[in-house]
């Protein structure tokens, strides 16, 4: 239960269709600390998790996983963007904590886990599990979940995976649950800012300056730092030219950033690095379609495994923006086949 409405309403259908239910919340981070958490893990939201726990009459508790947090999701969060890569480390949370710790929390107890993630899972003919995009297209989750297999599905439940937004309030607003109205914070959580690259030198410290360069290695200005830049960023490069330049490289190594014009930001083919496959095997050479944001509109292509047996995305058409350290999330329809790291 994160505070928010989405597990709120969750838990209140799981109490309605007669299901013994237990509410608990992770505790991710310091809050004596200088840095304060946002959405899903400050204290506020520990106390309306508690709130809406109280309201419908179930237990409630909470468990201290900071430790875990920083280890797999805050300090690998910073390395990415030290190294040159965008990260997004809600993937990291589901797969390591959300749907690792608390997994094994729930299966110690003899029960399932639920969430208020807008996804949905489904069975095949030969019974195996499908994970499929929420059916709110606006709220789908279904990309930070690449990494659940099989094993983690048959113990998983997503109740509000079939509601939209309005639906899954209109349950709260039945049960007059106290987050029925709560405002959706949309940053990272313990980033409530948005300013990762102050987030990364409050934890990493001052970084190096750097050179601004050209595809030819031609010097166009001067910067503070790789992690304040990502692929296709525009504003903030403070490089006179004719025609806009958009960040096309990060070399962490060299410290230099090369910029170049719109169309040199364009890639229709990428490798992936840890692949995972919710069906356990990779789905080669068939028509599919890749996320490469979470926002982005997914492009048609296929997948193959070159002689080192990396797997290889190609695209139909070159796609904007590709970006080391974002997670490419592999589709067929409506069901995720699986992805892997952008390389």
């Amino acid at each position: 239960m994160s505070g928010g409405v989405d597990s709120s309403a969750a838990a209140a259908l799981l109490k309605e269709q007669g299901h013994e239910v237990l509410g608990i919340t992770l505790r991710v981070w310091s809050y004596e600390s200088k840095a304060q958490c946002g959405s899903c893990c400050s204290p506020e939201d520990i106390d309306d998790a508690r709130a809406v726990a109280d309201a419908l009459e179930i237990p409630f508790y909470v468990a201290n996983v900071e430790e875990l947090f920083k280890d797999r999701v805050v300090t690998p969060f910073v390395q990415n963007y030290l190294n040159g890569r965008t990260p997004i480390p809600c993937v990291a949370c589901n797969q390591d904590v959300k749907f690792g710790f608390l997994l094994k929390r729930a299966r110690a107890l003899g029960a399932k886990l639920a969430t208020g993630h807008y996804a949905r899972i489904e069975h095949d003919e030969a019974g195996n599990y499908r994970l499929c995009r929420g059916a709110d297209d606006k709220k789908d989750q279904s990309y930070f979940l690449f990494t659940l297999g099989q094993a983690e599905l048959a113990d998983l439940v997503f109740p509000v995976g079939d509601m939209n937004k309005a639906q899954v309030r209109e349950v709260a607003e039945r049960y007059k649950l106290p987050t029925t109205h709560k405002p959706e914070s949309m940053e990272i959580c313990f980033v409530p800012d948005g300013n990762y690259a102050r987030f990364v030198e409050k934890v990493a410290g001052p970084q190096p300056k750097g050179e601004i360069v050209d595809a030819r290695g031609a010097v166009l200005g001067q910067h503070d730092g790789v992690h304040k830049f990502t692929i296709g960023q525009r504003k903030g490069l403070n490089v006179a030219g004719p025609e806009p330049r958009y960040v096309q490289r990060i070399d962490a190594d060299s410290r230099r950033v090369v910029v170049g014009g719109a169309n040199e930001v364009e890639r229709a083919q990428f490798s992936l690095l840890r692949p995972h496959w919710v069906a356990g095997e990779a789905p080669l050479d068939v028509p599919v379609e890749v996320k490469i944001r979470h926002r982005h509109e997914a492009a048609s292509g296929r997948l193959l495994r070159d002689e080192k047996g990396t797997i290889e995305v190609r695209l139909d058409s070159p796609a904007r923006a590709v970006t080391p350290g974002q997670a490419a999330v592999v589709y067929q329809g409506s069901r995720v086949l699986g992805g892997g790291w952008i390389v």
